[in-house]
């Protein structure tokens, strides 16, 4: 029987350079999706795997949570997973050290950047390393299947020794599988105290200083003050603005927790504006829009002096409870949720959690419907944030102004035509048990 020819994929490569980045200033990237002689590219014959991990928004909500917070990074994650020997044939590249050398062939052994399922892969790993070893790691065992989003770990504790007891159990376990936790940071130095001073985010002389700012998942986080900020890259400025250019501004608007949705709804409102215009997307954008896309981008820096507190509850609370609060206007709609806790000490705090907004349709929708839309909006993100922070029975009132959306909620669904009745049913369904 004649021997199966061994399937073989090349990648292209170049290179990735971060200036900002503290330890890994050039990164390799391979590029699985480029097309081969075959008109099809590798990216396209490997399956992605389910997603397994919790969404960034969960992570990021629990992140607010704990009164200590701790973060980390595992070192170099992709290059501690080693691909099956039948597969690495897929991962050949081609490389020399100099011009004056031949060229050779390489197999990359190891879980690979740009590959679709690169992802699923690694995380994969952790799980199965928390179910293999976790048996001795009560804490370090939960943290890795709920607190990791890819290499990035975001956690905390009640206080500094839990916090540090975490810490010890996920460096022990996260070592069983040969894997090192890097790039520690705390908003409590005292949780990092007795760690090598390499393996901890800032140095010495500007450790947890007030302009001292660590990049998490792209929220900007200020440890000492412990405060989450927006970063805005640049102060952009174009002579000329194209579709393309005024979208690339829009996706650089990264806000996961919503935190500054007013701004960012009024951005993609503008994006809106330019779809209806039948701009090409290398075509200056109308005047109109211009002067108004100058005036946005002139005060978009403003953004970097918003900050909110991280830690949404109040130290030793006994009491806690949810506000929900909906609006709509012809433009877009949108709702966003509070937590108010109440200490021992009955003191009491609000904290802004989390937001969602939406631009209104295209197919204009009469106010009363736009208000009704922000209402769902409302209890699906008071569903979102309460499962994130295991907090499903904690009480919870919903607001609006509309008194029409409260005479549809009110009254059972198929009382109304098909679009106020689905929305209706839903709202009660999400918000039943609370007011």
């Amino acid at each position: 029987m004649p021997k199966l020819e061994q399937h073989v994929s090349y990648l292209p490569h170049h290179p990735v350079f971060k200036e900002a980045s503290t330890t890994t200033k050039v990164r390799v990237v391979f590029d699985g999706s480029a097309k081969t002689s075959t008109s099809h590219s590798l990216n396209e014959a490997l399956l992605t795997g389910p997603v397994i991990q919790d969404e960034l928004l969960d992570l990021m909500l629990r992140f607010r949570k704990h009164p200590v917070a701790l973060v980390a990074d595992v070192e170099k994650m992709y290059r501690q997973i080693k691909v099956h020997s039948g597969d690495t044939s897929l991962q050949r590249i081609i490389w020399r050290f100099n011009a004056h050398e031949p060229i050779k062939v390489y197999e990359l052994q190891t879980v690979t950047y740009g590959l679709s399922p690169s992802s699923f892969l690694a995380t994969r790993v952790l799980q199965h390393l928390a179910d293999d070893c976790g048996h001795n790691y009560p804490l370090a065992v939960t943290a890795l299947k709920e607190d990791f989003y890819m290499d990035d770990f975001l956690s905390g504790a009640q206080s500094t020794e839990e916090a540090k007891e975490l810490r010890n159990q996920i460096q022990s376990l996260l070592r069983e599988g040969g894997f090192q936790l890097r790039k520690w940071n705390s908003n409590k130095p005292e949780v990092l105290a007795d760690l090598p001073p390499a393996s901890i985010e800032s140095s010495p002389t500007l450790q947890f200083e007030p302009e001292h700012r660590v990049k998490t998942l792209g929220v900007v986080w200020e440890t000492k003050l412990d405060q989450l900020c927006i970063e805005v890259r640049e102060a952009f400025n174009h002579s000329v603005w194209t579709k393309r250019k005024v979208f690339s501004v829009i996706a650089q608007l990264y806000d996961p927790l919503g935190l500054v949705s007013p701004v960012i709804s009024w951005a993609k409102f503008q994006m809106q504006h330019l779809w209806l215009a039948s701009v090409g997307w290398g075509e200056p954008i109308p005047d109109e829009l211009d002067s108004r896309w100058r005036e946005f981008c002139t005060q978009l820096p403003l953004l970097q002096r918003f900050s909110v507190s991280r830690y949404i509850l109040v130290s030793s609370w006994v009491n806690v409870e949810f506000h929900v609060f909906c609006d709509a206007s012809e433009a877009g709609y949108g709702a966003c949720i509070y937590t108010r806790s109440t200490g021992r000490d009955r003191t009491n705090t609000t904290k802004l959690t989390a937001a969602k907004s939406r631009v209104a349709p295209l197919k204009r929708l009469s106010l009363p419907r736009l208000e009704l839309c922000a209402a769902l909006l409302g209890a699906k993100l008071y569903a979102r944030v309460s499962a994130a922070l295991r907090m499903e029975g904690i009480p919870c009132w919903f607001w609006t102004d509309s008194m029409v959306t409260l005479h549809w909620i009110r009254a059972p669904p198929n009382t109304w035509q098909t679009f106020v009745g689905n929305r209706t049913a839903e709202i009660q369904q999400l918000s039943h048990g609370h007011k």
